[in-house]
This record gives C-alpha cells, sequence and structure tokens, in this order.
C-alpha cells in the first residue's frame, strides 16, 4: 500500500533492535520514524542528513508493507537517542524552563511535546496566582513526579519495543496482536494514568 491509499492511521512495526512508526501529516503525506539500534555514533541534533538508501537497508526484509513506503522516501534526517536526568532545577526565581530543556524524553510514548504542553499550562496557572518566585518554584514541585514517572514509562517501551529473544518477543508481540483483536481498549486503560490526566485539575 502506498502513502496516499493508506488510512489515517499512526502504525508501530516492531523488531529485535529496531522498530518503525507510521502517521499522516496531511493529504497524501505521511511521516515514518525509523528506530535502530546500532554500534555507529550519531551526533544529537535534529538536521543531520542521511542517505535514504541506509534507511532502506537498514530496514529490508523487516516488514513487507513497507517497501512501497521506504521505497518513496527522498529525504532522511539521523539523530541519535540519549538519556539525560531531569534536570535537578528548573528555576532560579527568576526564569524558568520546560518540556525538554528540563526533563527531556526518548520518543517512545510521543509525550515529549505533550509534556511542554501540559508545563506551560501549569506555570501559566502558577504565575497566575503566586508571586513569581513562589510560582516558579510551585510549578517545578507540581510538574517533577509526573515528568518522571513518564520519562521512567518511556524508557521502558525502549526496552519492549525492541526485544531481541525470539521466544520473549513471540509471546509479547502475539499477546498484544491477540489482546488487540478481544480487547482494543485494554491498551488505553493500561495508559489511562498518562492519556487521561487533565492538567487543568
Amino acid at each position: 500500500m502506498l502513502p496516499d491509499e493508506a488510512p489515517p492511521e499512526a502504525h508501530v512495526w516492531m523488531g529485535p533492535g529496531r522498530h518503525l512508526v507510521t502517521y499522516p501529516l496531511g493529504p497524501g503525506e505521511r511521516n515514518i520514524v525509523a528506530v535502530l539500534e546500532r554500534d555507529g555514533w550519531a551526533e544529537e541534533g535534529w538536521n543531520h542528513a542521511d542517505d535514504p538508501a541506509n534507511l532502506r537497508a537498514a530496514f529490508a526484509g523487516f516488514a513487507p508493507e513497507l517497501r512501497g513506503w521506504l521505497d518513496r522516501v527522498d529525504e532522511v534526517k539521523l539523530w541519535g537517542l540519549f538519556r539525560h536526568p531531569v534536570a535537578a532545577r528548573w528555576q532560579d526565581g527568576r526564569i524558568a524552563l520546560l518540556g525538554d530543556a528540563a526533563h527531556p524524553t526518548l520518543p517512545f510514548l510521543a509525550q515529549g511535546a505533550n509534556m511542554a504542553f501540559e508545563d506551560a499550562w501549569v506555570l501559566a496557572d502558577c504565575l497566575s496566582c503566586l508571586p513569581q518566585a513562589q510560582a516558579l518554584a510551585d510549578y517545578q514541585q507540581r510538574r517533577r513526579d509526573r515528568v518522571v514517572w513518564v520519562i521512567a514509562a518511556a524508557n521502558a517501551n525502549a526496552r519492549n519495543y525492541h526485544l531481541r529473544n525470539p521466544m520473549l518477543r513471540g509471546m509479547a508481540h502475539s499477546a498484544l496482536r491477540l489482546g488487540g483483536r478481544l480487547l482494543p481498549a485494554a491498551p488505553l486503560k493500561r495508559f489511562e494514568w498518562l492519556y487521561g490526566f487533565d492538567v487543568t485539575i
């Protein structure tokens, strides 16, 4: 199936040491995020150009239904993924950090932007009713436990997506497929703490 024929859904393909996510951007457009564990070093940054042939080679034979999409890729950006600790201090009483500047996360729950939005709401809420220095301290205190929890869950997903043991991978993926057919709402319930959270309460 080619990108312009695909339904407007996000999909995840998982395999040993790698996974690939596709999602629609607009009519006839689809983004592909391919994650590969490898020995070669990749610098931090979002704008390192790579050869599309490297992407196709890395995922050759990975999932036959992806071949049409990968063959049409004409631009690739390469970036390394790094774990960084949550900053000990996000504010100094005058200025504050939010989002990845304070608590960078791996992209295995797709929560980086969401955490920044939540931070922004809490920061604005604190500033609306407290003196600035107190508001900034309160903002960090209100947000820290949640982002630590989200980042830990993203780190766990990194392991789960790339299971190398064939028996464990087979059991895990079979359970996901069966669960998806029998109890399609179960994954949402499992992550109710994440997706059902209302930062405005």
